[in-house]
Formats: structure tokens, C-alpha cells, sequence
């Protein structure tokens, strides 16, 4: 029997969003300072090292350097990170560890790495006195104030705030925008707090009428692409941490190439529909074929209307690059309701900590 209060305190820390982002937004000089290091060093490649959630943030930062900045960006596993780039990291590297507790064993292996080969380091982290704060040269603190659910929900959102931010700072400083573009990204960002807080009851409302088609189901293929792809990935790790359902997450152009076998009567399709492009037609072409396999199918979109998609969860449109920072709230809501329907406390995952270790 779950308890009376199961998933308080993730729902509140869910409500806490739109004031958290605008704590992560108000101007930074760490992100200056460190702008001016990249460029002082000639920095050629930025490297985003994390695990979980602080992965999948660095998945959607990757997508903003590359497009912003030009600068070459790869998100990596810190577990990883040592045997794919330790032996080939120079002093025109900068690898940024993303944590947010800054206790990560292995983003902390990957910094001390960096250092070692005399690379820029940074920390993104919620923990202006960690262990990985201390050890970066420069700290971008995300200023979510204390998360006490196990699940990430604020300290996310907020990650990408701030990688949106440095993201939109160091194009400019590169001058790969123009003033006039970064004055209205930079605005543009700013406002998506108020648009994340304008829709918190819209949201709410759609999850209730949708969560208990969930209760049993036994998988859930998360679909995406471009920057979609890492809220896909951080979706599904919602699901599975908070909602106890096995999920898995595909670039979409991807799951044709294999996993579509699965797609069947008893699976899930969560898909985040881009609002043009090839990207969309893709996705809904996609759609269609597993339609016909008697797949469940949800659609995270930001459209007026969508009429061949059974159960939707409509989100505010906002530019392309920020996205991300929107489309997750209505799943972290989603997860929620889903583990509160089959009597679990989404606050305390089985076996799960904040700080996960080996």
C-alpha cells in the first residue's frame, strides 16, 4: 500500500521549476569567465561527462554547441570516458563534469583525468562546495537549492538552463551570432520559465486523464530525435526509476533497426513529435507502421491539433533549441502519476540514492 503522501515531494520540486530556472538564469560570470578561457585557449573540442540524468543533459547541451558555438561537442559517459578519450586529451580539450551533487565517483575520475593532460575542466553541478567544484578550474552552479527526491526533476531542467546559456554566451563571444540573435536567444530563454509556469495546471490536467492507461504496461519504447533525443533518454530513465516500467530510448530513424520487432499489442510508444521538418514527417511515418501492430501510442507534441494520435500530451511551442527545457516537465509529471496508480512512492525509488555508485 503506498503511503497517503507518495510523490509529495517530487510534485512540489516539479512546481519549484519555473523559480528554479530563474535562478539558474540570472546573469553568471563563471559562464564569462570560462567563455573567455575557451576562446583564450583555442579550445577545439568540449567533451560532457556524466551519468543518468547529468548525461542526458549533456546529450541536449551537445546538440546546442555544435549548432550554436561550432565548437566540436561530445556528451560521453564518465564511466566510459577514461578508455575512449584519456588517451587522447590535449591542452585544446575542455571536459566539463556534470553532476549534481558533484560526489559522482567517475566524473570525478574523468576532471582528475582532464587535469592530468593539462585540459580546461568545468563543473556543472548543484554544489558550489563538492568534491568536483573543487576540483574543476571553473564551477557553473546550477541553483536549484536542495532536491530531496531521489528522482531529478528541478536540477534537470536547470542543467539545461545553464548549458542553454553558456551554450548562446560562447557562440557570441566566437562570433558565430550576431548581437541581435543573442539578444533575442537570450531573451527567449529567460522566458521559458513563465512558459513552463503558465502550463504547470495544463499539464496536469492532461496527465490525469491519461496515467491509469499505464498502470500495467510492461514496456515503453521513447522516441526522438536532434535535440529530442536525450529528453527521450532522460524520459525513459523516468520511467524506469520512478515508475518501475522498463523503458528504452531511440533516436527515431534508429528503431526500425531492430527494436521495431517488438513494437507490438503490448508495447508503449512515447514519442516527442518536432512541430515541422523532416524530423516530424519521420516520426510520423514511424508512427504509422506501428499503428497498424496495435502499439499504444503517445505523442508528446506542440501543435494545435493531432488527430492520429491517440493519447496526447500537448506542450507550448518555443524555439527548437530550448524545447527540451518544456517537454520534460509534463513526463516527470507523467512518471508520477503512473507510479502513484500502481502504489509506488516515486519519491524513493527500490534501491536508488542521489549519489550512485558502483
Amino acid at each position: 500500500m503506498v503511503q497517503k503522501d507518495a510523490g509529495a515531494i517530487t510534485l512540489e520540486e516539479i512546481w519549484q521549476i519555473p523559480e528554479m530556472l530563474d535562478r539558474a538564469l540570472i546573469p553568471k560570470q563563471e559562464i564569462i569567465d570560462l567563455t573567455e578561457k575557451i576562446i583564450e585557449k583555442d579550445i577545439k573540442i568540449i567533451h560532457l561527462v556524466g551519468n543518468g540524468s547529468s548525461l542526458y543533459s549533456g546529450y541536449v547541451g551537445a546538440y546546442l554547441l555544435n549548432q550554436l558555438s561550432k565548437i566540436k561537442t561530445f556528451a560521453e559517459v564518465s564511466p566510459e570516458f577514461p578508455h575512449l578519450a584519456g588517451s587522447i586529451l590535449t591542452e585544446e580539450d575542455l571536459v566539463i563534469g556534470i553532476s549534481q551533487s558533484g560526489e559522482s565517483e567517475m566524473t570525478l575520475r574523468s576532471l582528475e583525468l582532464a587535469k592530468a593532460q593539462k585540459s580546461l575542466t568545468a563543473a556543472l553541478t548543484n554544489s558550489k562546495e563538492s568534491s568536483l567544484a573543487k576540483l574543476a578550474d571553473t564551477v557553473m552552479e546550477i541553483k536549484s537549492t536542495e532536491e530531496k527526491s531521489v528522482l531529478a526533476t528541478k536540477t534537470y531542467v536547470n542543467t539545461l538552463g545553464v548549458l542553454s546559456k553558456f551554450s548562446i554566451e560562447l557562440a557570441y563571444m566566437k562570433k558565430k551570432i550576431s548581437e541581435e540573435a543573442y539578444s533575442v536567444a537570450m531573451q527567449e530563454l529567460k522566458g521559458i520559465s513563465q512558459v513552463i509556469k503558465n502550463s504547470l495546471q495544463h499539464f496536469r490536467k492532461q496527465i490525469y486523464q491519461i496515467c491509469k492507461y499505464f498502470k500495467f504496461a510492461p514496456l515503453c519504447f521513447v522516441l526522438g530525435s536532434g535535440p529530442d533525443y536525450g529528453t527521450a533518454m532522460e524520459i525513459s530513465l523516468k520511467l524506469i526509476e520512478g515508475a518501475r516500467i522498463f523503458s528504452q530510448a531511440y533516436s527515431t530513424a534508429e528503431f526500425p533497426h531492430g527494436p521495431i520487432t517488438l513494437a507490438d499489442e503490448s508495447s508503449w510508444i512515447l514519442a516527442i513529435i518536432p512541430r515541422e521538418g523532416h524530423r516530424r514527417s519521420t516520426i510520423l511515418k514511424l508512427l504509422e507502421k506501428v499503428k497498424t501492430r496495435g502499439a499504444t501510442i503517445t505523442g508528446l507534441y506542440s501543435t494545435d491539433l493531432m488527430d492520429d494520435i491517440e493519447l496526447g500530451i500537448h506542450v507550448p511551442n518555443t524555439n527548437e533549441i530550448f524545447q527540451p527545457l518544456v517537454n520534460i516537465v509534463p513526463a516527470q509529471m507523467l512518471t508520477v502519476e503512473i507510479a502513484l496508480e500502481k502504489g509506488i512512492d516515486p519519491d524513493k525509488p527500490k534501491w536508488l540514492s542521489k549519489v550512485s555508485s558502483v
